[in-house]
């Protein structure tokens, strides 16, 4: 097998991301979800999931990675009734970009995935008419 240069790992690690943030665009996402997003001040609209599981076996009903359009970084755990329109508990929104590789310049593996995301959010806003905002609109907390 071929060994991938860095400019075509960094091309599938991007497609990959493409893919699942399309798919959540696509894909009406579960109601409570967009209410806890909403309470927090998160546009669902215009963020991107780069990880949404659901029903997952040992976990919450809901968790997952989003990056809102302000460029943060969210982690999150939600329980939620069966057909997840009823919030049961936030177990988790919590803000993770310090923990996201944003750097253009990894050596060995170039751009980091937090910036492969962020380019990811930039394209599918601008294809929208959004800009990202300059400063953070929501609010973090761990429960």
């Amino acid at each position: 097998m071929k060994q991938r240069n860095v400019q075509q790992q960094n091309l599938v690690i991007e497609e990959e991301i493409r893919r699942s943030a399309n798919y959540w665009r696509i894909k009406p996402l579960p109601s409570a979800l967009v209410t806890v997003a909403t309470d927090r001040g998160v546009d669902c609209t215009t963020c991107v999931f780069l990880d949404l599981d659901i029903d997952y076996p040992g976990m919450p009903s809901l968790s997952g990675l989003l990056l809102t359009n302000a460029g943060r970084f969210i982690e999150f755990e939600i329980d939620t009734d069966a057909s997840h329109t009823k919030v049961e508990s936030v177990d988790l929104w919590d803000d993770v970009t310090d923990r996201q590789n944003l750097s253009s310049h990894n050596r060995g593996t170039g751009l980091g995935k937090g910036a492969l995301a962020m380019k990811v959010l930039r394209e599918f806003n601008s294809d929208a008419g959004e800009l990202p905002s300059a400063t953070p609109s929501f609010k973090c907390n761990s429960a």
